[in-house]
Formats: structure tokens, sequence, C-alpha cells
């Protein structure tokens, strides 16, 4: 039913700017860095921080990246690339609730018109169409990577920002010194305030399951 008043365009629209903004433009987009290959991010990353955290009034109030245990994983399987993404359900001690971690699935493509760009359709979203812009802001070390994805659904516009890694034990605490400075250096370049974003913690998370979800949709298909 959702869906239906989604595609009629029958459901309430968020106001312009609320639910996050593209830090990219045209004045800027030549700082992003440019991914000659998605083999070059393959694997499973996790949040440590993230921008839209769900502040009232600070135009990032959608939650999107507090929720706990976000992951982004970047997964080869029958001849093409797969996007997963998983999280859980808001807990007040930031662990996963019985219920476990749901998952996205997209199919990415690296933009042959536009460099650094990186586009992902999502193919099970709650809501048809889901379509994110992705541009790395930085990526200081092969296991540290900051990123920003704007995106929309029939309801509106949004966006995020994340710092993820894919060290073994990921935190904020074990960033290296030169990548916070290198990240710090891109928030002044894209004009966002990197002390505003918060802390994710994947202490207490399940292990992200994103080559079987992809192998199972895929066999579903």
């Amino acid at each position: 039913m959702v869906q239906c008043l989604a595609t009629n365009g029958c459901l309430p629209t968020l106001p312009d700017g609320t639910d996050g903004q593209c830090p990219v433009s045209s004045e800027n987009i030549h700082k992003v860095h440019v991914l000659d290959s998605l083999d070059e991010i393959e694997g499973t990353w996790l949040e440590v921080r993230g921008l839209n955290c769900g502040v009232p009034g600070s135009n990032w109030e959608g939650g999107y990246d507090a929720l706990p245990c976000r992951s982004d994983s970047w997964v080869y399987h029958a001849q093409q690339w797969w996007y997963h993404t998983s999280f859980c359900a808001p807990a007040e001690d930031r662990s996963c609730n019985e219920e476990g971690a749901v998952h996205l699935i997209g199919e990415p493509r690296l933009s042959d018109e536009e460099p650094g760009l990186l586009e992902v359709p999502y193919t099970n979203p709650p809501l048809q169409p889901q379509e994110e812009r992705w541009y790395v802001l930085s990526r200081p070390d092969p296991d540290w990577i900051m990123y920003t994805y704007c995106g929309s659904t029939p309801v509106g516009e949004y966006a995020g920002l994340n710092v993820m890694t894919r060290v073994p034990e990921p935190s904020n605490a074990a960033m290296p010194a030169e990548v916070d400075a290198a990240f710090r250096q891109a928030a002044r370049e894209f004009n966002f305030p990197y002390d505003d974003m918060c802390i994710t913690d994947q202490s207490q998370c399940p292990r992200v399951t994103a080559e079987e979800d992809v192998q199972d949709w895929v066999d579903g298909l």
C-alpha cells in the first residue's frame, strides 16, 4: 500500500535540506578521490563516524548514520559487482536488537561520464525507486575511507557522510593520526563540521553476511 501511495505521488515529502545536503558541487568536485575500479574497495567496511545523526535542527535529521552496526560491502558475484549495506534498529546500548541486522542490496557502477561518481541504484529498497550518488572525499590509507552518499526516494532527497574502515578491530580510537588529519582537511574542503560527526561502536555487532545475502538475492532472481 505504501509503495502504491509513493508511485502515485500521495506521500508527504521532506522539506529541502532537512535530511542532509550533498557536499559535492561543481565547485569542489575536482577534489574528490577518483576510483579506477571497484576492486579498490572490495570487501566489508564498518562505520566509525557519521554525519547524518538525527540531531534536530542540524539539517541532518534522518539519523541513518547513527543506526547501530552500519556496514558497507562491495561484492563481486555472478560476474558483476553488488553493493550490500546492513544496519540494526536503534538501541540504547548501540547494539543490534534481537531481530538482528537488516540489509539492502544495490547494483553499483562507476560513471563513464563524471569522474569520481559512483552510482548505486537499489534493487530491494522499502520504497522504489531509491538511487544514490557516491563520492569518495578522502582515502589517505587503503583501509580507511571517507565518502558521501546523496540519494532520493519518493519522499524526498537525503544525504549522509561516513568514515569507514576495514581494519580487524574498527573504532574511532583506532584511526591513525595522519588519517584523522587527512579527514579533517577533507571536511574543510567540502565544508562540513567534522567534530559534529557521531561515533559508531562496532564492538557488539554481529558478523556481516554480505556474501551470503548477495548470493541468496542472485539465486532468487
